[in-house]
């Protein structure tokens, strides 16, 4: 088969998960690429139009185990008559969860072949100076991976004369035991709400431009906590940080935190 054009849709509140996409299509040398940021509310209001370009990628981050639960309409609104399609799931070093399961179910209920599929390892949203969990990540080894993982699908791609070939095994991911037992949303047991310092901020508007919930007053510069889902945007995009990530019992926080984190993991890919 040959690919010539592709349809990129991500999530990335941080960056972290766009930096792996970027990279990804720079090692495939694709030069016809229509990108869709669900990042803002606005891109997500709507379902998808039909995917008319020859292979999609999908990435998201891994939020609590799972896929971002306000990303499920966009991506089961997704139709295809059996194009390809590539899955990358980007987590904080603690757990991939079952995030790629997920997307395959997603997806191939949709029409979509999945012809390749990957985890990357991003800084942790939670991750801070001073408990730093997968800090600068992904780096510069990460971003090489993810090119060379472009380049092996394309390679893969122009071997397949029939979709019909096309069969890809993606172990079945893990929920822990915490995973299973807490409740939705649950980010915000361990996490304070990020207020904001007014005696450092200048009211730039930056953390409300970017708050992929639309969770802050333009005006208080309050965050509504049923909305907030402890991405940090707000915190690790502010220049003048006038927010700081709080845990919640800082001590039992922290020392899970630093347990979960002692192996810095590296990319897995599934072609």
């Amino acid at each position: 088969m040959i690919i010539n054009s592709a349809t990129i849709i991500y999530f990335s509140p941080t960056g972290t998960t766009k930096k792996v996409l970027h990279a990804i299509v720079e090692g495939m040398n694709m030069d016809n690429c229509n990108y869709i940021d669900l990042t803002l509310p606005n891109k997500r209001i709507s379902n998808a139009s039909p995917i008319h370009d020859d292979i999609l990628i999908i990435g998201v981050p891994v939020y609590e185990e799972r896929i971002p639960k306000m990303l499920y309409p966009f991506l089961i609104s997704l139709k295809s008559s059996q194009k390809l399609v590539v899955l990358v799931a980007v987590y904080g070093n603690i757990g991939e969860g079952i995030v790629l399961n997920e997307l395959k179910d997603i997806t191939e209920k949709s029409g979509f072949k999945v012809v390749a599929a990957a985890s990357f390892v991003g800084e942790h949203s939670f991750s801070t100076k001073k408990v730093p969990i997968a800090e600068g990540r992904p780096n510069h080894g990460d971003l090489i991976k993810a090119q060379d993982f472009g380049q092996k699908i394309m390679k893969k791609v122009q071997t397949i004369n029939d979709l019909k070939e096309i069969s890809l095994f993606i172990p079945e991911g893990n929920l822990p035991l915490m995973a299973k037992i807490l409740p939705k949303n649950s980010a915000r047991i361990f996490t304070k709400t990020p207020e904001a310092d007014m005696s450092i901020c200048n009211h730039c508007g930056v953390c409300v431009k970017l708050c992929p919930m639309s969770a802050i007053d333009k005006n208080t510069l309050k965050i509504k906590e049923s909305q907030c889902i402890r991405c940090f945007s707000c915190v690790k995009k502010c220049s003048r940080k006038a927010r700081e990530i709080i845990y919640k019992k800082k001590f039992l926080v922290t020392r899970i935190l630093n347990a979960k984190n002692k192996e810095e993991k590296e990319p897995k890919i599934y072609l």
